[in-house]
């Protein structure tokens, strides 16, 4: 094998695993998992008591929406209610998802998980990413809630969120969003949280072996593809 042979190899085989893990880190299957659960009705969360937590949950049509930045700073922590955005603008900054622990056991050595990142691949192994939601008054804050909402907000399709909560930002994540926050008003301490952080931790095996077996098949449709196209390469040089 020519030097030249073995560097395309190398530089082939370094791009199919980074598009290998961009596809197995960019699956998300919280959707289809949870496509059939119920709504929860605003009956329910005040018969369950303050004490318990619907955060993350379908949001009922008669859950309580928030309009603006002001009813949404009012809201106690223990609050549920949800709101119905006009759009999201993403900060590129990410924190370590809330039901994840930021120490994970490798082998015999302990691998330590920043709290916050800027960086979109080092994001994609276990991070949500802040977004500005503008409300229909106008005002903006702060929200945490699935991409895939996002990507509807961003296609002009109209969204209601999950059952939400006002809760902290990431102490980490404040010097990053610093800037995006004063450009859009938003307030830098309290974030819109709309993740159900007990539903991800319960269902995180069943999520790695679905994000496994689709990620297995696109190996296997690519080596297809790529042994069709070496062959037929092979033929016409023939």
């Amino acid at each position: 094998m020519t030097m030249r042979s073995k560097i395309l190899n190398t530089i082939g085989s370094i791009a199919a695993l980074l598009v290998v893990l961009t596809v197995f880190f960019s699956i998300r299957p919280g959707g289809f998992l949870r496509r059939n659960e119920a709504a929860v009705t605003q009956a329910e969360v005040e018969a369950a008591g303050a004490t318990v937590s619907f955060t993350g949950k379908k949001a009922g049509a008669d859950i309580p929406r928030v309009t603006g930045a002001e009813g949404f700073m009012a809201q106690y922590p223990f609050e549920q209610f949800t709101v119905e955005p006009v759009n999201a603008v993403p900060t590129g900054v990410y924190e370590l998802a809330r039901w994840r622990s930021s120490t994970n056991l490798v082998g015999r050595r302990i691998r330590n998980y920043s709290q916050a990142t800027t960086n979109r691949l080092w994001a994609m192994t276990g991070y949500n990413e802040y977004t500005i939601i503008e409300f229909p008054d106008g005002t903006h804050a702060l929200a945490l809630f699935d991409r895939g909402l996002a990507a509807d907000l961003a296609k002009g399709k109209a969204v209601t969120l999950p059952i939400s909560a006002r809760a902290g930002v990431n102490t980490y994540a404040k010097p990053y969003l610093q800037d995006i926050c004063a450009e859009y008003g938003a307030d830098l301490e309290n974030v819109l949280y709309a993740f159900d952080d007990g539903w991800y931790e319960e269902h995180s095996g069943r999520i790695l072996l679905i994000r496994l077996g689709v990620t297995a098949g696109v190996i296997v449709v690519g080596a297809v593809l790529w042994a069709f196209g070496d062959g037929l390469m092979k033929r016409k040089k023939r």
